[in-house]
């Protein structure tokens, strides 16, 4: 009763223990694994035979919290794990999550861009993928903006890869142009296939060094963007064949 009743102190219940790693898809060997724990620690946890000690429970509470603190524990022994990293990623259903974040890095790199930019970039990334792969690179969606195609709820899109320390504004922006932005985290090209590769590559290349009214105008040519109705979401399927990086 008493262990209990501490336990609430964090938000936490022995149950919590087995519920959290069944959260994110893992055995107790890869959840030991990922929290560079022993198994037997974790069994212990999970049959009430042991009561964790302060720094475990308050890992215990942030991955009960959010996926973020996950990604972040991945991401901290990222070396350690080696393959297990993606195989983590994909058992917790987050791969396609971080393979999207990489998406950004890829595009920021060397390339720092504003808002607006950025939007036309992975509306032209994935639409240029779906046209020529049969899928996008990213999970984003894109709606219907009055300069055009844009990021499907950008404004947390930019604020999450802001606060996770994923990209940063860039240090010598100038206070009479619009807020740019670069990456802070390397990237990992193992999330994406050599015809992805190559298909962000000429995309990054077509688009750089273009204004964000440069972008907006060739984005208002897009059909899909015509078409559909202010805020919906334009549909990859239906509009593929109708997007031309060559009316750049």
């Amino acid at each position: 009763n008493i262990y209990t009743e501490y336990l609430k102190r964090y938000g936490l219940t022995f149950e919590d223990f087995k519920k959290i790693r069944n959260k994110y898809n893992l055995s107790q060997e890869l959840f030991a694994h990922l929290l560079g724990w022993g198994k037997k620690t974790i069994e212990r946890y999970e049959n009430k035979e042991s009561f964790p000690q302060k720094g475990y429970l308050d890992t215990y509470k942030k991955l009960k919290n959010g996926f973020e603190e996950f990604i972040k524990i991945l991401n901290d022994n990222k070396e350690r794990l080696k393959d297990d990293y993606y195989v983590i990623l994909k058992k917790a259903k987050l791969f396609d999550h971080v393979k999207t974040i990489n998406s950004f890095l890829y595009m920021l790199d060397d390339n720092p861009l504003g808002k607006t930019q950025i939007m036309k970039n992975m509306f032209a990334l994935d639409f240029e993928s779906y046209k020529e792969l049969g899928n996008k690179i990213t999970t984003l969606n894109y709606a219907n903006g009055t300069h055009g195609p844009i990021i499907d709820d950008y404004k947390w899109i930019i604020n999450y890869l802001l606060h996770n320390n994923y990209i940063i504004m860039d240090p010598s922006f100038d206070e009479d142009k619009a807020d740019t932005y670069l990456p802070n985290v390397k990237i990992d090209l193992n999330f994406f296939t050599k015809d992805e590769i190559k298909c962000m590559e000429k995309v990054k290349n077509k688009l750089k060094g273009k204004s964000a009214k440069e972008l907006s105008l060739w984005s208002h040519k897009f059909i899909g963007w015509k078409e559909t109705k202010p805020g919906e979401i334009i549909n990859p399927k239906k509009y593929k064949d109708y997007f031309d990086l060559n009316t750049l």
